[in-house]
């Protein structure tokens, strides 16, 4: 469901990037899946390490994207992969990597808020029944088998 929602949006983030870092559109588009991998990963990430409430309080709009270590670790990560995998210059990844994590965590947060999504929606669009397996304390049960 994360693809979905980003492959939604990308055309206006490929646009973004090549109008505001002058990013070729074929190297755009891939820093789109390259974030929305690092995106998913680190989501699920940060799930399974306990702090599905730092996830919720970003994506319900209570705090910003950079304001969490989570978030920060993806872009830090994504910003190397830019440069690494893509070929970004340095200068323009640590300027673009920022830009592109929060312009999609900002989008996500407004269909999270807008459509009023609870912790078993945001679950599900991480990794459904996959991701209820790995939640620490039995938080998956908890939810009282929301992704069978």
């Amino acid at each position: 469901m994360l693809e979905q929602f980003i492959d939604n949006i990308k055309g206006q983030l490929t646009g973004e990037l090549q109008d505001k870092f002058q990013l070729q559109p074929d190297t755009a588009n891939k820093s789109v899946e390259l974030a929305q991998d690092h995106l998913k990963q680190g989501l699920k990430d940060q799930a399974t390490s306990g702090d599905f409430g730092g996830i919720m309080d970003i994506l319900k709009g209570n705090k910003g994207p950079m304001d969490h270590a989570g978030v920060n670790s993806i872009i830090s990560n994504y910003v190397g992969d830019l440069t690494t995998k893509l070929g970004v210059p340095e200068s323009i990844a640590k300027q673009a990597g920022p830009f592109v994590i929060s312009f999609i965590m900002r989008k996500l947060s407004g269909k999270v808020s807008g459509e009023g999504m609870g912790q078993s929606d945001i679950l599900g669009m991480l990794g459904g029944s996959a991701l209820k397996d790995k939640l620490p304390g039995g938080l998956g049960d908890k939810l009282g088998g929301l992704f069978k």
